[in-house]
């Protein structure tokens, strides 16, 4: 038995305690030191008394989805798998599991989980990669006989097709949403939806989770979860750091090193990104016409048809979006097939014509 002392990927303390039960090393980890130490306490005094050491199943989901990381997934899993994991841990699992105990999730519990998710707009394919997450911790569980079985093997996954193509919103059309954002005094949604659709980062894992340290001077530093995995840079356009640059000053000395797009509490939750897209987003949309049914998300298509009308490769492409180049070539084959070579043109260049004529399509007020 022993207290650990060890440092997470996202600079945080953890304190993990291990000891011996039924012939299997168990681990526990902690967020305090005295929780570390009291608990440590108690398997000592348990051996003691000859009691048994920890009831099964008892664990909070959270917590052990951490231990789960740490021991298995960092060591085992490729730096893709890790990003997407972090990111169905960081959005979906947490949230709305993670103060659960093991034995508590039962099939009903993930069956709830799936309406949840379909309730918020999720569909197949990603509900399916947060149930992937999701039995892979828990059988995990069941084999350290935490459960007696994997509950997410007995419920039946939602198709994985795709029911939509992406909409690529041109950047005629985002200049259009930022300038109806900006009439209505909302710099911070106008930034936000340059970052979106000039960055292509994704909306609730990376664009709100957004730091002013992560901006640097040609690019930004990108990294998919608070648990760490995988980082990359995406090339900071100038009419992207223009923009940031204007939103930094009109947002103060507070944003010096907090988040880009804090949210009223700070932290952006599931609730606040709803009641955005539901009152800034949405309407929005609709007032520049927009396809209805479009999505924050479909902003990064955005950022991928600007760099494949400069030429760049799907290597390329895939690299700056943060996924495979296949689901790259998935995902915007009908853009790669329509690009002719002969009509290439810069990101930035692209975006500063679309500027100039929002601009000279927007009537001038009559002088007073």
């Amino acid at each position: 038995m022993s207290v650990e002392r060890s440092q997470r990927p996202d600079g945080s303390t953890r304190y993990k305690v291990r000891w011996r039960q039924g012939g299997r090393s168990r681990a526990r980890s902690f967020d305090r030191a005295q929780d570390a130490n009291r608990f440590d306490g108690e398997i000592k005094r348990r051996i003691a008394l000859g009691d048994e050491l920890a009831p099964r199943g008892t664990q909070r989901l959270g917590d052990y989805a951490t231990e789960w990381w740490e021991s298995y997934a960092e060591t085992r899993l490729s730096e893709g798998t890790l990003a997407v994991y972090a990111t169905q841990l960081d959005l979906r699992i947490r949230p709305r599991l993670g103060d659960l105990q093991l034995r508590e999730i039962k099939p009903s519990v993930v069956e709830d989980f799936i309406a949840a998710l379909v309730r918020d707009g999720d569909r197949g394919p990603t509900i399916v990669k947060a149930l992937t997450v999701l039995q892979a911790i828990l059988q995990r569980a069941a084999r350290d006989e935490e459960i007696p079985a994997n509950p997410v093997r007995l419920v039946r996954k939602p198709s994985q097709r795709r029911t939509r193509e992406p909409i690529v919103i041109p950047p005629v059309q985002v200049e259009a949403m930022r300038s109806h954002l900006l009439v209505h005094g909302r710099l911070r949604d106008a930034t936000l939806i340059s970052v979106l659709a000039y960055a292509g980062l994704r909306p609730q894992s990376e664009a709100v989770t957004l730091c002013w340290p992560q901006m640097r001077e040609r690019t930004l530093l990108i990294r998919a979860s608070k648990l760490g995995g995988r980082q990359r840079t995406v090339r900071l356009l100038k009419p992207l750091a223009d923009d940031l640059r204007d939103w930094r000053m009109a947002s103060g000395l507070r944003a010096s090193k907090g988040l880009v797009f804090p949210a009223e509490q700070g932290v952006w939750t599931s609730h606040d990104w709803k009641n955005w897209h539901r009152r800034v987003f949405k309407p929005t949309a609709e007032a520049t016409g927009l396809p209805k049914g479009v999505r924050p998300r479909d902003l990064r298509g955005s950022f991928a048809t600007l760099l494949i009308h400069e030429g760049q490769t799907v290597i390329e492409v895939a690299r700056q979006l943060g996924h495979s180049p296949q689901m790259c070539l998935n995902t915007y084959a009908g853009v790669f097939d329509e690009f002719d070579p002969a009509d290439r043109v810069s990101a930035e260049e692209a975006i500063i014509r679309a500027r100039a004529q929002r601009a000279s399509s927007v009537p001038r007020r009559a002088a007073r």
